[in-house]
């Protein structure tokens, strides 16, 4: 019995001992359970989140990508909204100005008061666009500070020659002075100039009587421009809010000066881009005065020579050089002409009627003919055809001076010039020197906006200039690949081809004539970026758009006229093949006087005869390779130091080592394009 009785204690022990262990388990499981539990929901919190995070970030893209949207859509509709204002605009002002000088002695004196009160509006049009399209590039950071060197006198005297216009009516003194030592400054010019004349301008609007004084000076290494007027002041609690966004300082007068409060909150932000700052001091009555300070900016240089004191311009022609043929048939006209001329040192021949007028244009060979239309015998427009089909005539140009308003058909038939009577004897000795001294080549005006081609082409005319024009960039390109002109005016919005890939393509195939960017688009980095390289010379559409058309094409003139007084270069081309020798001419027509020769020995000969500038080098050649030749010019005195281009279709790196141990001083494969040739050219020629 004790046996089994242990044997029972035994198992009982053993039975609490493995209960002990299920409660132990049962318990370690529950927890497990628990914690597996606290993990699903854990999972289920952390899925959840992960989706609230997706959808966040989905919507925050789609906010990006909206905002973005909309941030494309706004610089889109701004530029779009810049042209197509601008350009309109451009038209009003430049047709006003066109009838003012081709009109001005005709019209009444109501009729010049409506022109101008038009041109007046049409330019505070387009100051208020300005000025949104500014801030709204300046709010966007779309605007960079290009630095360069700036002088203070020409941005004064041109911000005064804009804000003049606007005092004509009004009894107050604009006086403008850059002191000693603020002639230059290191600075953004654009940013700069638009800074003074928004001051100016501001002054200009709030002044009726007494004076505005713009000066820059020197403070240290600072400069400071200061703009004080006698104007109706400001006052000292508006102080702090005058260079707030469309803030205007409150009263009758203010609103009657009009304006979109934006030009002293753009001075503000464009001081701050240049690193300055902008003060403010006003007495209400008594006048008003900004301070602005550009730090550092200024450099010691010696002051430029004023304006007047400057060369003037060279002169176009001599007038003692210049015979006029006048064919008209009144007397009284004959003798004002024959004076007026005869003064300035022109020879003056007459004749009364048509059939005389084209005897002595062959007899004498004038240099320009000025043409009345109703007269006996023979017409003016009979005169005009007959001379335009006569092949030793129609070279002569033709001032078409008549009572008669046919400008239309006087420009289809041939004219160089129409002017109605009575006309301004200066005008007539202006027009009558630039027809005898006429530019090089021809300006080619390429705008889908037919008037501002009409504008351009008028204007252009009138100072001498020989203009054509097309409507699209596709035309142009058509057109210059036939003849390239001296001068390319340029729109940049055109339909199909636009300006940039004109641009682009001219550059590309080696043309280098100077283009004038005549556009109404908002400009951005880019489209700057893209200008520069393609060399151009940018204008925007604005009142003032045509007068600077103008100007830098005579500046073109005068830097034409002046390198013509140097030697073209002489460059050697010895090219076997008749089509590589056709197309290099025609790539270098107008760039060197092209001397030819087919073979080695040929060109061997010819090069030490003319003694050219520089050769090209074809390397196959019959009876001498090009090799040979090129090693036979350096082994004589006379050509040695001639540089020699290899021009072949030989292009592994061997036949290039062999031509530079040859002599030759540089290495061209073919094909070879326009622009890479001239480059070429005109780099071995600098070797020299």
């Amino acid at each position: 019995m004790s046996d089994l009785a242990e044997e029972n204690e035994r198992l009982q022990k053993e039975l609490s001992r493995q209960k002990r262990l299920a409660t132990r388990a049962l318990a370690s499981y529950q927890q497990r359970a628990l914690q597996m539990e606290l993990i699903r929901q854990q999972n289920e919190d952390l899925d959840r989140l992960a989706a609230d995070l997706a959808r966040a970030k989905r919507v925050a893209e789609d906010r990006a990508r909206e905002v973005e949207e909309a941030a494309r859509l706004k610089s889109e509709f701004l530029a779009n909204f810049s042209h197509e204002i601008r350009t309109p605009l451009n038209g009003i002002i430049g047709y006003c100005d066109l009838l003012g000088q081709e009109e001005g002695e005709r019209l009444t004196a109501h009729g010049r008061r409506d022109l101008t009160t038009i041109r007046r509006n049409a330019k505070t049009l387009l100051a208020l666009i300005n000025d949104i399209l500014d801030l709204s590039k300046i709010e966007s950071g779309q605007i960079d500070v290009i630095t360069e060197d700036v002088k203070l006198p020409d941005i004064f005297e041109e911000c005064a020659d804009t804000v003049r216009e606007r005092l004509k009516n009004k009894e107050v003194e604009l006086r403008v002075v850059v002191e000693e030592g603020a002639d230059i400054a290191r600075t953004d010019g654009l940013k700069l100039r638009q800074i003074l004349l928004n001051l100016m301008t501001n002054a200009v609007k709030f002044t009726e009587l007494g004076e505005i004084h713009a000066r820059a000076r020197r403070v240290g290494d600072d400069l400071e421009l200061v703009v004080e007027d006698t104007g109706v002041g400001i006052p000292a609690e508006q102080l702090e809010s005058i260079f707030e966004k469309f803030r205007q300082v409150d009263g009758s007068f203010t609103r009657t000066a009009g304006g979109t409060g934006l030009g002293l909150a753009i001075v503000r932000e464009l001081t701050r881009l240049l690193g300055g700052r902008v003060e403010v001091d006003s007495v209400l009555g008594r006048g008003t005065t900004f301070h602005v300070t550009l730090p550092g900016v200024l450099r010691e240089t010696e002051r430029p020579a004023r304006r007047e004191e400057a060369g003037s311009e060279p002169a176009l022609r001599g007038s003692g050089d210049t015979h006029v043929l006048l064919v008209d048939d009144d007397p009284l006209i004959q003798a004002l002409v024959r004076s007026r001329l005869g003064a300035d040192g022109m020879k003056v021949t007459t004749a009364v009627d048509g059939a005389e007028g084209l005897r002595l244009m062959r007899s004498t060979s004038p240099d320009v003919v000025i043409l009345d239309i109703r007269m006996p015998k023979l017409d003016g427009w009979s005169v005009l055809s007959a001379m335009k089909s006569d092949p030793q005539l129609a070279r002569i140009p033709v001032i078409i001076l008549s009572v008669e308003e046919e400008r239309g058909r006087g420009f289809s038939l041939g004219a160089f010039e129409y002017l109605v009577k009575p006309v301004e004897p200066d005008r007539l000795v202006s027009v009558i020197s630039s027809a005898v001294s006429p530019t090089s080549g021809e300006v080619l005006v390429v705008d889908d906006d037919a008037d501002t081609r009409d504008i351009v082409q008028r204007r252009l005319r009138a100072e001498g200039f020989d203009v054509s024009h097309v409507a699209n960039g596709e035309d142009a390109l058509l057109r210059m690949r036939v003849s390239p002109p001296s001068l390319l005016v340029l729109d940049l919005v055109m339909p199909g081809v636009d300006g940039f890939e004109v641009l682009s393509r001219i550059r590309a195939a080696g043309h280098e004539f100077p283009v004038v960017v005549l556009t109404g688009k908002e400009l951005d980095d880019v489209d700057r970026a893209r200008l520069r390289e393609g060399l151009a010379r940018v204008i925007q559409k604005h009142g003032r758009s045509m007068e600077e058309v103008v100007d830098e094409a005579k500046r073109f003139v005068i830097r034409r006229r002046e390198l013509q007084t140097t030697r073209v270069p002489r460059v050697l081309y010895v090219e076997d093949v008749a089509q590589n020798r056709d197309i290099v001419r025609r790539y270098l027509r107008g760039v060197v006087e092209l001397l030819e020769a087919e073979d080695g020995e040929e060109g061997v000969d010819v090069a030490r005869r003319e003694r050219p500038d520089l050769i090209l080098m074809d390397l196959s050649l019959p009876r001498m390779d090009g090799w040979t030749a090129t090693r036979t010019l350096r082994g004589d005195a006379a050509t040695a130091q001639i540089p020699v281009v290899a021009l072949t279709a030989h292009a592994s790196a061997e036949d290039r080592e062999r031509a530079l141990g040859a002599g030759c001083s540089d290495y061209l494969t073919k094909p070879v394009e326009r622009g890479q040739l001239v480059r070429a050219i005109r780099k071995n020629l600098n070797r020299t």
